[in-house]
């Protein structure tokens, strides 16, 4: 399946794999529309293929396939349903004499189920035999409670009752005395609760009951294999502890490397064998200080993630066998070289929106003034005739602010209109070296009447520091860039030879196109082609365990095989697109003053579409309530600490140009905004500000952060026993999660209204995108950068389109947001091979949550403080092209298209390689 297929582990071993095989191997990914929904017939052909269970896949019809095509397995497909069921594997582990907890079984399905072909496959590989009925065994506890007797056999508290299904991960653990400890598959950053009335095992269905076992370090062990001779192992804190998973920048769960010893080693050789599976990872147990291992699960084909020398091993190993098979005398007539070539699905285009990297926490001052009073006439001046929007950013365009400041006050200005003009002044002259410091000057002008002219009406001025790109930003972007490379060179290269670059002109926008440009087509890296399948000859190096050196290997990486150099297209800079518009001004401040409603109790339980989690068990007013409160605790503490601390030594370093005074600054206007109004009087649309500096704060300032509120004033960037910021984290997300998705429309219509207002003219062009590349010859690949405003108003057009939406849960909307990474809108074609008019045509939609961690606060972080961008979600299954188009057209007659809007001149265009932005590294950089 896609999700598997085109994972990032998956694309690191592919990529390798072609390039070991100095391109005598071609990789094709047969695709979510061809497994699901194409006959086996009609399946591309393939000599070796890399096939294995996940949610969804239909093994029955891949191993359809398999008898179908022959091809060599690298993983043979019928022993893969023995892992839906625990029984099995322990069966299998026992005749492999591979030590595995002591266990009772009660079976009260009649037992394992296993067809006839399976049998016969096991009994003929190792000689086991399976299935057969059982018998529903007599099932009590003990008089103390405090053991399971099953059939007269007696296993005493601790132990863990394990569901029979491999798929179902609501594993319990049961404590002498009561009580005990659910166990569920990573929701965030949980693997388990502590239940203390946990006592009495589950009768409705079959459970196999293992003696605990107390490991060493509280530690559990993840292994992998790559055939019998390689193996990484990996220890990790058991679920068992205390339930929080603690994860790196990539959000995967932290581990460390061990070895193995050789007995356990052979373990593992044996399982790959006898299972038939040559990539497989399974779970073990070390107690007795090392002295005593035992295995409790095998899971299949499975990936470390993150690890070079795993992928560099995978990618020689697996690119050894492929050439293996290739050479052998005996395999079928390859498919390189079948005479009828089956007509399969290819992406064709693809067509991304992507949000900006990480930023600095935005703040503005805000000032309107009375057009007609004489004071003003020095800021209506500022104008200098400009009849649109104008930016001053440089520092003797700022002092015109200043002197604009001093002439007003002398022209009269006074009471409240003095006390704004020395707050501007005063901001103005603190903030005026600060990166991301602008003025925006905003007029509007009476409407047009014949005979009449336009006279300005109001003059808002919008004084705004922060929101500038950060060093993270780079890592982002850069990675995001590499990563779509890969999969594009996997799922059809030809897509990376026609590429369109679109961005806002906002800096932090523009300079996250231009490092995701530069990264794209940055040849120092591997992007040749590959997943499902590889067509591939000659023998195998033998491969050394535990990450060791090959010995003998012939295989080494070769550039000629990659893509060719190809400079980045230039980026094209359309504000008209891309940049934020007023169109929906009016109706977002009505949208905003009507967000207190989301507040109001039992609001969540009427409208079931409102994300607001179960597991918060308060009505989201409530929550406010709480959050008002820790921000007072909060408040008080900061302003004790500052005074008893020595502030400038808490924290070494500091980057993104923060200082403490700003750290300060920020966090007493969030204070300022929640504490000092009357709950009744809050304005919802703080939430998204008190969030997002909280999320920066953990990411930069870690160590400040969790000093400057700690009770004691403890120096650490570790979180401390207190669990009262992250007590603040979770309510803040959780009514961010409600309120900022409202902010563009609370009712269906407003979303759509508000949408069409913003991104309109950006969804016009996307369906164009897509009409072109689906009547042209070419490939194409088409972005477009932009701000949160454009991405929230384009989802809400696409889910207001009448598609059908395989998940309406929209997740946060996160940093490198994309509707889809790093594919949004894909095409796919299939082409019958009778001319242009038997072609077919797909679209498929997906959504990413961008650079984003469930919990931020528990995340390890490296020197970059960089988040890194999470995988796509399905949005629409493969829907029929005819039907997307016409479905995301029906927003088009909302407003009239105006051919007279385009420049007059053509639109600037930014060189990516050329810009500072990509080719420079920032002072702060680690």
């Amino acid at each position: 399946m896609d999700v598997k297929a085109r994972s990032k582990a998956m694309r690191e071993i592919l990529t390798r794999l072609v390039e070991r095989s100095n391109g005598a191997i071609e990789v094709k990914v047969f695709g979510d529309k061809v497994i699901l929904d194409e006959d086996v017939e009609n399946w591309p052909r393939c000599d070796v293929l890399i096939s294995f269970f996940s949610t969804d896949f239909p093994l029955d019809k891949a191993i359809s396939y398999v008898k179908l095509r022959h091809p060599y397995c690298i993983n043979d497909l019928p022993p893969q349903a023995l892992l839906w069921d625990r029984r099995l594997v322990g069966a299998v582990l026992d005749h492999l004499k591979v030590p595995t907890p002591r266990r009772l079984e009660v079976s009260r399905d009649g037992g394992p189920k296993v067809d006839d072909e399976l049998r016969d496959l096991m009994k003929k590989r190792i000689g086991i035999t399976l299935g057969g009925f059982q018998v529903t065994p007599e099932v009590t506890m003990s008089q103390d409670g405090n053991a399971i007797i099953i059939d007269g056999q007696v296993m005493e508290k601790p132990f863990v009752e394990k569901p029979v299904s491999g798929e179902d991960h609501n594993v319990y653990i049961y404590f002498r005395g009561g009580g005990g400890r659910r166990l569920f598959r990573k929701v965030g950053n949980k693997s388990s609760e502590l239940d203390p009335h946990l006592n009495f095992p589950r009768t409705d269905g079959s459970y196999i009951y293992e003696k605990f076992v107390d490991v060493d370090n509280s530690e559990d062990i993840k292994v992998y294999t790559v055939g019998k001779e390689y193996t990484h192992a990996e220890t990790r804190k058991s679920p068992f502890v205390d339930g929080v998973v603690r994860r790196n920048t990539e959000g995967k769960e932290i581990r460390f490397i061990t070895h193995l010893s050789e007995e356990e080693k052979e373990w593992a050789a044996r399982i790959s064998e006898g299972f038939g599976q040559m990539v497989c990872g399974f779970d073990m147990l070390r107690c007795d200080n090392g002295k005593t291992s035992q295995v409790i699960d095998v899971n299949g084909w499975s990936f470390v993630k993150g690890n070079d020398t795993y992928y560099d091993k995978a990618a020689e190993i697996l690119a050894s066998l492929c050439l293996q098979v290739a050479a052998s005398p005996e395999r079928p007539l390859p498919a390189a070289e079948a005479t009828v070539e089956e007509p399969t699905w290819l992406l064709k285009a693809n067509v991304t929106v992507f949000r900006h990297a990480d930023r600095t926490p935005k703040q503005k001052l805000k000032f309107n003034f009375p057009i007609g009073e004489r004071w003003t006439q020095p800021f209506v001046t500022l104008l200098n005739g400009e009849r649109e929007e104008i930016i001053l950013r440089e520092r003797t365009q700022l002092n015109r602010i200043a002197t604009a400041v001093e002439e007003a006050k002398g022209l009269g200005a006074d009471g409240e209109d003095l006390a704004k003009l020395t707050q501007l002044n005063n901001a103005l002259f603190s903030k005026i070296d600060l990166p991301g410091t602008k003025a925006q000057l905003k007029p509007v002008y009476s409407k047009k009447q014949p005979g009449q002219v336009r006279k300005l009406t109001k003059l808002t001025l919008v004084f705004k520091w922060g929101g500038e790109f950060t060093h993270s930003a780079r890592y982002q972007s850069r990675d995001l860039g590499e990563n779509m490379k890969k999969d594009i060179s996997i799922m059809n290269k030809e897509i990376l030879k026609n590429v369109k670059i679109y961005t806002s002109s906002e800096r932090r926008v523009v300079a996250s196109a231009e490092i995701f440009a530069t990264a794209l087509f940055d040849t120092s890296t591997s992007t040749t082609s590959s997943t499902l399948s590889a067509n591939s000859g000659a023998p195998s190096s033998r491969s050394s365990t535990d990450g060791g050196p090959s010995s003998g290997s012939q295989f080494v990486p070769r550039r000629e095989n990659s893509m060719p150099a190809q400079r980045p297209p230039k980026l094209i800079v359309r504000k008209d697109l891309l940049d934020d518009s007023n169109a929906a001004k009016d109706l977002m401040d009505d949208v905003k003053k009507r967000l207190k409603i989301l507040l109001r109790p039992g609001e969540p339980e009427k409208r079931p579409e409102l994300t607001w989690p179960k597991s918060m068990k308060k009505e989201p007013v409530e929550v406010v309530k709480e959050v008002i409160e820790l921000l007072s605790k909060f408040r008080d503490i900061m302003r004790r600490n500052w005074e008893t601390m020595d502030v400038d030594k808490i924290q070494e370093r500091w980057c993104c140009g923060d200082e403490p005074w700003l750290f300060r600054e920020r966090w007493e206007k969030l204070f300022e905004d929640f504490c000092d109004v009357k709950q009744e009087k809050f304005d919802p649309s703080r939430v998204s500000e008190l969030y997002d500096t909280i999320k920066y704060c953990a990411l930069h300032h870690r160590t400040f952060l969790f000093s400057i509120f700690s009770e004691h004033g403890e120096g650490t960037d570790q979180p401390s026993q207190d669990r009262r910021l992250h007590e603040l984290y979770g309510r803040a997300k959780a009514l961010f999660d409600l309120v900022a998705p409202q902010e563009y429309g609370i009712e269906p219509e407003e979303k759509e209204e508000i949408g069409v207002l913003t991104s309109l003219p950006l969804l016009r062009n996307v369906v164009g995108d897509l009409e072109r590349a689906r009547n042209n010859e070419e490939c194409s690949l088409t972005l477009y950068f932009t701000k949160e405003s454009h991405i929230h108003t384009l989802v809400n057009l696409v889910l207001l389109s009448g598609l059908p939406i395989a998940n309406r849960r929209i997740p946060e909307l996160d940093y490198c947001v994309s509707i889809r990474r790093p594919h949004p809108f894909e095409l796919y074609e299939r082409n019958h091979g009778r001319g242009k008019s038997d072609k077919e045509y797909s679209i498929k939609l997906s959504l990413s949550e961008g650079a984003h961690s469930s919990n931020v606060l528990d995340s390890a972080l490296d020197a970059r403080h960089s988040l890194n961008v999470q995988p796509r979600r399905k949005l629409t299954q493969h829907l029929p092209y005819s039907l997307v188009i016409e479905r995301l057209s029906k927003h088009f007659g909302r407003v009239s298209e105006d051919d007279d809007t385009g420049p007059d001149t053509p639109y600037e265009t930014i060189d990516a390689l050329q810009a500072p932005v990509a080719s420079s590294t920032p002072a702060d950089d680690p």
